[in-house]
């Protein structure tokens, strides 16, 4: 079932974001009076076909892509009469117009979701720092148990998740601005001392990095769900269970539970547990999740238990509207460095991810509500916006390249030069698609 839901999702967002882009370049094309052949989504075999005027639109087996086809002399032999309708016969400036308003119509698209989504309302909870590591940034910088985090660098953090993308945001300096209250309602400003670059390593979580941890009402430590072939499941451990001690030191809630796995370093642990009213004795090893210690279980919690903790964050249409756009810049601005990164071997190649962990994204998402899943839609545009600009023969970036060497010469790129340079922008696709699968299966696999 989770697969088919993955299937689904991932099915609707590429086709939502595919039609979105090729729309861009087929709705400025007809604006300029460029004759587009075919509107395709997909490649492959043709499952539909539409004839309306002189396009055809087409549905492809394969989603994975789509395109635009215009007449163009290049491309064959075209009537005389219909020169000036071609693509090739148009000034260089139209051309840059039609190929950059593909990427420009997935931006346009996150700004849309984005600003719907701020109209509507997001529900999250309030960033309140709970335990603080020693010798951690945090604790350097002042914060304390019971802290409410109210902005970074002046940009107001109303949730946990405002607060990791305003974070994640100004990272990219060496130190920043904390707006705090303290539990006795004091107000105060702290600086964070940033050592390490965090986007070097970003998979290692916001609190991980600044050495804490945000506070929650407290659980008992009790298991809700088991996840299946998981070290719980393999050690026996079900759903109902009450963990009362880890190697035998007591435990009173589950933060303390979480503490222990984490301190495990990854060693077998034996926890004493109480299920139908009896005290029994099992054994497991933590497994390494991409850096993070797990056993496969999930905490019961009682219903309503973060009612006091929820804030809806809702904005009114114009500041929506101002707020989509700004985020979506701070979002392709953050992109945009970690490409630079990883170009500059700062960063790993393992956070290339493709369609396999895309349609496991999409089916998260999708299984969680509307507003998660419109919030992935939105990055993920962004994200395909931003790789079509990058100057790679096949991309429009690679085409806006071949446009701009035209206006400083005087003249287009040879035919012999535009065939070699497109031979290497296939072999960086299929090396970046084959890196991509590779992750996706090893995540897969792990």
């Amino acid at each position: 079932m989770a697969f088919l839901n993955a299937l689904i999702a991932f099915i609707v967002t590429i086709g939502i974001l595919v039609t979105v882009h090729e729309f861009g370049h087929f709705w400025v094309a007809k604006k300029l009076g460029i004759k587009v052949l075919r509107f395709s989504v997909g490649f492959g075999k043709i499952l539909k076909s539409w004839q309306i005027g002189e396009t055809q639109y087409t549905l492809c087996a394969l989603p994975l892509g789509g395109f635009v086809k215009m007449l163009d002399e290049n491309e064959g032999e075209i009537d005389p009469s219909e020169r000036h309708r071609a693509f090739n016969t148009q000034t260089v400036y139209k051309r840059i117009a039609v190929v950059v308003a593909g990427p420009a119509a997935n931006f346009i698209l996150a700004i849309i979701i984005y600003t719907v989504i701020f109209i509507i309302g997001t529900h999250g909870i309030k960033p309140v720092v709970g335990m603080v590591t020693n010798d951690s940034i945090a604790q350097q910088a002042g914060l304390e148990a019971g802290d409410q985090l109210l902005s970074v660098n002046t940009q107001d953090t109303p949730s946990i998740k405002e607060f990791s993308f305003a974070f994640v945001r100004a990272a990219q300096a060496p130190a920043m601005q904390l707006d705090v209250r303290s539990k006795t309602d004091n107000l105060k400003t702290l600086t964070l001392d940033l050592k390490e670059d965090f986007l070097a390593n970003p998979e290692q979580g916001v609190e991980q990095y600044l050495g804490f941890e945000f506070a929650l009402p407290t659980l008992k430590p009790i298991i809700d769900q088991v996840i299946e072939a998981s070290p719980a499941s393999l050690a026996g451990i079900q759903s109902g269970d009450q963990i009362l001690s880890v190697n035998n030191k007591p435990l009173n809630t589950w933060r303390e539970f979480v503490s222990a796995i984490k301190q495990s370093d990854g060693q077998a642990m034996q926890l004493n547990i109480f299920r139908n009213e009896k005290i029994m004795t099992r054994s497991l090893t933590p497994r390494d999740d991409n850096g993070t210690l797990k056993i496969g279980v999930s905490v019961m919690a009682p219903k309503g238990y973060l009612d006091e903790w929820r804030i809806l964050v809702k904005k009114q249409p114009l500041d929506a509207f101002l707020s989509a756009n700004v985020k979506t810049h701070q979002l392709t601005m953050l992109n945009l460095k970690m490409i630079q990164k990883m170009i500059l071997g700062e960063t790993s190649v393992e956070q290339i991810s493709g369609p396999i962990s895309i349609a496991n994204y999409a089916g998260k998402t999708a299984s969680i509500g509307l507003i998660s899943f419109l919030s992935f839609l939105a990055l993920i545009s962004i994200s395909l916006g931003l790789l079509n600009l990058l100057p790679i023969p096949l991309l429009d970036g690679g085409h806006l390249f071949f446009y701009l060497i035209e206006i400083i010469k005087g003249s287009p790129v040879s035919q012999f030069i535009q065939q070699i340079l497109l031979k290497f922008g296939v072999f960086v696709i299929l090396s970046l698609t084959v890196l991509a699968l590779y992750n996706d299966f090893f995540r897969l696999l792990s």
